[in-house]
């Protein structure tokens, strides 16, 4: 009996160890599925995630990158990327789709190694992006992209030719950008002096302890990537109102009585997303280039999941921009300081200098809504996240903050514009309206051929 029971405890020891292996195998061909792409793919990946590192330096440090040129400038680069690596990708189709007027460069007929043309497309991409750059940050162009070339497994003929190819692609690429009138040179001309905005109750005007002219007011007019994207327009805010209990009145009030208490966490979220001081921060479109650099180091997706997912992160916000500074335009409404200093108190302050273009929408909400959406699509929707971004600054509350999600990060992001004392309540829930819209037809880009053959024939009924 004894010998019968120590054999049945066996058997469920072996069964239960056997079915352990099962799982973790499982686990480990997962693992090699990912590890296992092809050395000239993670190589691929490791340039793309470094020349969106230096990217951002470069925004940060060069005059004129504010937050809607920045957006468009990631716009490029993304796409500079995805075009680059189509030789090595069959199986996906150019973005001449997508682009009216543009036109890619012919591919080299006899073998392309993938490294070699990513990095020479990111070099001469940035090289005409950022010509007013420092020449220090002008000088780590060259030197990234020697580091790269000089690590190349490809023979002297195909190195050459897929180097050709890269900065061919990206000067395609540039030539569609200048046919863009009015976002191309934004960088050069981002105060216009000659400006005027609307007088009138409620409306934005310069102001504040450093008032500047109106920060590009066409904006608005700038090329949006997504075509459908003009069916997304920005619905009218509250109606002005002085009156005590009257929405309007409410909203600003909402604003001032949280800043005559504001909690050590909530002056930390504030400070933590604020992002808008030239030369000292990224930009507010810059940060989520940032979040999707931590996602992606963190995730281990491959190398075509990061391509599609810097191409699409990279539109996305060019778009929100464009949709949000129609907005900003069309409705020119006032930032809280002004309203607060007429209405409720003549002396009060926002944490931070009110920007020099009108509120609503709010911006940084509309970038993190429409970030998110991507994110998560290509990430996953219960990815945890510690945002480093700030990382060892101490000029305000950099310290690292801790998400479940990127939708959570996008909310917080949004909501710190109020506890900054910057943007009304309803500017930041339309900004992530219109941003969540953007990012959702974002991800409706069919970029593979079989998905745009499937999606052509269900749009034609066939």
């Amino acid at each position: 009996m004894h010998f019968i029971q120590a054999i049945n405890l066996k058997l469920r020891y072996l069964a239960f160890f056997g079915a352990v292996l099962i799982l973790f195998g499982g686990i480990l061909r997962c693992r090699n599925e990912i590890a296992g792409e092809s050395r000239q793919n993670q190589t691929a990946r490791e340039i793309v995630q470094e020349w969106n590192r230096l990217a951002l330096e470069l925004e940060r440090f060069t005059s004129g990158y504010r937050p809607p040129v920045t957006s468009r400038m990631f716009a490029y680069l993304g796409m500079v990327g995805y075009e680059a690596s189509l030789p090595a990708l069959p199986e996906y189709v150019s973005l001449e789709r997508y682009c009216e007027g543009y036109k890619s460069a012919s591919p080299p007929p006899k073998g392309y190694y993938l490294p070699d043309g990513l990095n020479a497309a990111y070099a001469e991409c940035l090289r005409n992006f950022f010509l007013e750059a420092p020449i220090a940050m002008r000088e780590k162009i060259g030197q990234l992209e020697k580091k790269w070339s000089e690590q190349s497994n490809a023979t002297p003929e195909i190195h050459r030719a897929s180097t050709i190819f890269g900065r061919e692609t990206a000067k395609a690429v540039w030539r569609w950008s200048a046919t863009d009138n009015q976002g191309h040179d934004g960088y050069l001309y981002n105060y216009d002096r000659n400006y005027q905005p609307p007088v009138g109750k409620g409306k934005w005007q310069p102001g504040g302890d450093h008032p500047m002219p109106a920060m590009l007011p066409h904006w608005g007019q700038a090329r949006r990537f997504a075509n459908w994207a003009d069916s997304i327009s920005v619905k009218p805010p509250v109606v002005y109102d002085t009156l005590p209990g009257t929405s309007y009145h409410t909203e600003a009030l909402e604003v001032f009585t949280i800043s005559q208490n504001l909690s050590k966490e909530y002056r930390w979220i504030a400070e933590f997303w604020s992002d808008d001081v030239e030369g000292l921060t990224l930009t507010p479109a810059g940060r989520w280039i940032m979040i999707a650099n931590q996602a992606i180091e963190k995730s281990d997706v491959p190398f075509v999941v990061v391509l599609e997912t810097y191409l699409m992160v990279g539109w996305a916000l060019n778009d929100a921009s464009v949709v949000c500074w129609q907005g900003k335009y069309q409705y020119n409404l006032e930032r809280p300081e002004s309203y607060i200093n007429a209405f409720i108190q003549a002396d009060w302050k926002p944490l931070h200098d009110s920007p020099s273009f009108p509120a609503y929408p709010s911006g940084h909400a509309a970038y993190g809504a429409a970030v998110a959406e991507i994110l998560t699509s290509q990430i996953g929707s219960d990815f945890s996240l510690t945002d480093r971004t700030h990382d060892h600054r101490r000029e305000f509350a950099g310290k690292p903050r801790n998400y479940s999600n990127f939708r959570a990060m996008a909310l917080e992001n949004a909501t710190s514009r109020i506890f900054l004392g910057v943007h009304f309540r309803m500017d930041c829930k339309e900004g992530l309206r219109i941003g969540k819209k953007v990012g959702d037809q974002m991800l409706d880009l069919r970029l593979r051929r079989d998905e745009l053959s499937g999606k052509l024939k269900a749009e034609s009924g066939s």
